[in-house]
């Protein structure tokens, strides 16, 4: 409950990847042209690259004017340096444009070094090819730079360093540091034993890393060139073993772990073979080098970026094959490196803005159907009577038919019609409607005969009955509806109560997968309810098939009575069945069961799936369950009195802040407490490169977000992630919305109770609205409430959105929708001149509650709905 009051638009869950390739590298080869695209990892350390934009300029520009990154000549190291390791880093006299080395005078100029990973830290390659003169550096992945030599072994006898440390050509393989397990190779991914006469072809202790480039012809590639295909250990009995390291190795590059297998010998005749496992190859992190100066680091100017080795291999060949075959103008290859496209506008913020509006209206004007109902039924009789004895008919029809007995109101007399019951009082006590709903269905049942389709009908004679008709059908009771409960202020204050509880449970006992189940099987019996049900009810009627909407007459009350009094399992189990459920139709079964059917796919696609929130069908099942939710709450809770709403609001206001703002500072860890339970425990623990291989190991789970919102994923972003809305940021404004319209349907009804057309004047001063056409679906015109604060909410909902990614961190919604909300009912209410009535309990409410729900009034809600009916002829267009 806690996590669904916090908007989460900023909280981006990336499904894809745990270190995203935010660059972009085109190469554009001579007589190409359309360009060959890489993707690249950025460092964390030097400047940003280019916009999208940008990057596409490629050569068009000078290069005086020409942004960095952008048209650049791809180069590799100088031979006596290929790792950027060594002189280059302390010499800080190199002439930037032109060094002399091995390789003659060369220019690094306006060129994009490509340098293999190894040897050195990735910002100190960095500042050496800075130094170099070159524009760029590209670094790439090698199974070269996952061995190293224990230099430490190259010392004095004083304990003083070796100065030949990195050219001694005296290595042994006890110097050699093999590849990490996990960390750089799995073997689950494919394995070999690689026989001891082909693993002596290759090197392994050659200053100044061990391993030398020639080792790659035997370790790479999915052909048999590849000792570990060639040897590879099969993964079942079905397949060989060749192909079981093909389709399992995705990068088909294999690292040799230093584990020497004995064996009795085998067909090339040795007994110890060297186990080979296949090599990780996925995008890395840039990090800074800590050991570097302050100024040192701040020295680097130039962007960097990573490829992986199936990246590198492939870009290298291109560069051998053009510097082979060069044609007659001699156009090298240009390459451009820019930051990847992002849609410049997050349409999915957008649409969850919308989705949120929508679903609070909606919740909110169906939350007064009863009322609504009600008036359509009083027009019809007075349209009917109109049509049969003029305009005097119609409201004398419209006002004897609703009435009450008593004095006063200008003589008129209040006649009831109904049974007696006890109606709700205005002292804002909770109460229950269902029942006195049943006794008045279970009246006038008894006070008609069935008609052909089971429905019952008051008859009286003449014209009259036939309105009496349309009305009683109008004003039935919806099919199971739930009793509804008055919020009071005890009520408001309990809330504070049972949402921090809960959240402090979440946030230390970590029970998330509870909240999944109980919002599953929860929201399940709510899409049954407001979707499933009348869907197949329309369904049903157009088909004109009647028997699933029959009653079972197994779950019939007087089957299940007389089951019960023969005794045994089966009486014991219909009575059961019909106390829980009722009387039951077929249609209620088929609704339900297709409602928990979707509910348990959900559920399963959460629990099974990783980041399901990606998938489709879980996001609009997620979007949809939430508004039926939205709509079965606020069908339930009711708001009577502003002063409740006030202090609802501001309460849950202030509870927002804190658990958003405040709890970091108090916790051990800085979090805050909401974004913790919002996102399952905050983001994994792991380090996201171990994540980006074991994405469903337990370090890895986290940063999910809670069911208790709606989310839409975002459109046209690699880097993923949704926008969210939290259902608490619907339903808590949403009730002074849903008091909004039911206090404009309640004065509308008691104006046609007193014979108006219903259309509401602003405070009684005699400015009509009958000319605004939105006073049908919003309520809009003068003195009315609910269109105005559903713009206030919008307005509210946009402003916190617009906070999240102004500030870049999640945001309190309510921190903007109360003040909105609240601020505009109230202005209203003082400008009507009504504050004083709706504080505590609005008059035309009560009124509204008396007359649609019988009972006998007592003198003070009896004064209630004459003078509400008085107070609504002045505010009603007279027909």
């Amino acid at each position: 409950m806690a996590a669904r009051l916090l908007l989460l638009s900023a909280l981006v869950i990336s499904p894809a990847q745990s270190i995203l390739q935010t660059a972009t590298i085109d190469v554009l080869l001579p007589g190409v042209p359309t360009p060959l695209t890489l993707l690249a990892s950025q460092a964390s350390f030097g400047p940003s690259l280019v916009s999208y934009t940008d990057g596409h300029h490629l050569s068009t520009s000078s290069s005086s004017s020409r942004p960095a990154g952008v048209g650049l000549i791809p180069s590799t190291p100088p031979s006596d340096d290929p790792f950027l390791c060594n002189d280059w880093i302390t010499n800080k006299n190199t002439n930037n444009n032109n060094n002399n080395n091995n390789d003659g005078e060369k220019s690094y100029n306006n060129a994009a070094l490509l340098v293999p990973r190894g040897q050195c830290s990735f910002q100190r390659k960095a500042l050496s090819a800075q130094r170099l003169g070159a524009s760029a550096i590209i670094m790439y992945g090698s199974l070269s730079s996952r061995y190293a030599l224990n230099v430490t072994n190259s010392t004095n006898d004083d304990g003083t360093s070796n100065n030949d440390a990195y050219t001694r050509n005296d290595y042994t393989m006890e110097d050699v540091i093999w590849p990490t397990d996990k960390q750089d190779y799995d073997c689950s991914n494919g394995q070999a034993f690689i026989p001891s006469n082909v693993f002596e072809k290759m090197n392994f202790v050659t200053s100044p890393g061990g391993y030398v480039d020639s080792n790659d012809e035997y370790l790479i590639g999915n052909s048999e060139n590849n000792v570990c295909v060639k040897y590879a250990a099969a993964n079942d009995d079905t397949s060989s073993s060749s192909s079981s390291f093909v389709s399992s190795c995705e990068s088909q590059r294999c690292l040799v772990t230093g584990n020497n297998v004995t064996t009795d010998g085998g067909s090339d005749g040795e007994g110890i073979k060297y186990e080979a496992c296949c090599a990780w190859d996925f995008a890395i992190w840039l990090y800074q080098d800590t050991t570097l100066s302050k100024e040192e680091q701040a020295e680097v100017t130039i962007p960097a970026v990573y490829i992986t080795m199936q990246q590198a291999t492939e870009f290298l060949d291109l560069m051998n094959g053009v510097n082979n075959n060069e044609n007659g103008n001699g156009d090298p290859i240009v390459l451009s490196m820019y930051a990847r496209d992002r849609p410049y506008v997050n349409s999915s913020a957008i649409l969850i803005w919308a989705l949120g509006v929508f679903v609070a209206w909606l919740a909110s004007y169906h939350s007064s159907g009863d009322y609504r109902s009600y008036a359509r039924a009083i027009q019809m009789k007075s349209q009917f009577m109109a049509r049969a004895g003029g305009v005097g008919g119609a409201v004398a029809v419209a006002s004897s038919s609703t009435r009450r007995q008593g004095g006063g109101g200008g003589g008129d007399e209040y006649v009831d019609e109904r049974p007696p019951s006890s109606p709700g009082r205005g002292d804002g006590t909770p109460r229950s409607r269902s029942q006195s709903r049943e006794r008045n269905a279970a009246t006038a049942s008894a006070a008609s005969p069935p008609s052909e389709n089971g429905e019952r009908t008051i008859y009286r004679g003449g014209e009259d009955d036939a309105a009496a008709v349309i009305a009683n059908r109008s004003v039935q009771p919806r099919h199971q509806e739930e009793e509804s409960l008055e919020l009071d202020a005890s009520h408001a204050l309990g809330f504070i109560v049972m949402a921090s509880t809960s959240l402090l449970v979440l946030f230390y006992f970590k029970i998330f997968n509870v909240v999944k189940i109980f919002y599953a099987f929860g929201c399940s019996g709510a899409f049954a309810q407001v979707v499933l049900y009348p869907l197949l009810t329309r369904i049903f009627r157009k088909l004109r098939w009647k028997a699933p909407m029959r009653p079972m007459e197994c779950l019939s009350e007087e089957n299940a009575t007389r089951a019960a009094l023969n005794g045994g399992c089966k009486g014991k189990i219909l009575m059961c069945l019909y106390s829980f459920f009722g009387p039951m139709t077929h249609l209620d079964v088929m609704a339900n069961t297709i409602a928990y059917a979707v509910g348990g796919t959900w559920l399963y696609m959460a629990f099974t799936v990783l980041h399901p929130e990606s998938h489709l069908f879980y996001w609009i099942v997620q979007d949809i369950f939430g508004a039926c939710m939205c709509i079965t709450f606020l069908g339930t809770i009711k708001i009577n009195a502003i002063r409740v709403a006030a202090i609802l609001l501001t309460v849950a206001f202030f509870y927002d802040i804190f658990f958003v703002f405040v709890t970091p500072l108090l916790t051990k860890h800085g979090e805050s407490i909401m974004v913790n339970v919002a996102t399952s425990g905050g983001p994994p623990k792991a380090d996201p490169s171990w994540c980006e291989k074991y994405p469903s190991s337990e370090e890895c789970k986290g940063g999910g977000p809670l069911p208790m919102m709606f989310a839409i994923p975002r459109i046209g972003d690699y880097q993923g992630g949704s926008s969210m809305l939290g259902l608490g940021d619907i339903v808590l404004p949403g009730l002074l919305l849903s008091f909004a319209s039911r206090f404009d349907e309640a004065k509308r009804l008691m104006g046609l109770v007193s014979g108006g057309s219903g259309r509401v004047r602003n405070g009684g001063a005699g400015v009509s609205t009958n000319k605004s056409s939105c006073n049908i679906c919003c309520g809009c015109g003068q003195g009315r409430y609910f269109g105005p604060v559903v713009v206030a909410y919008a307005i509210g909902l946009a402003m916190a959105n617009a906070a999240v990614y102004l500030m870049q961190m999640g945001q309190p919604a309510l921190l903007y929708l109360v003040p909105c909300c609240l601020g505009t009912f109230v202005v209203i209410a003082r400008r009507n001149g009504e504050l004083n009535d709706i504080w505590e309990n609005p008059r035309a409410i009560r009124a509204a509650d008396a007359l649609l729900f019988g009972g006998t009034i007592e003198a003070e809600d009896e004064d209630d709905v004459r003078t509400s009916s008085l107070l609504m002829n002045e505010g009603a267009e007279m027909t």
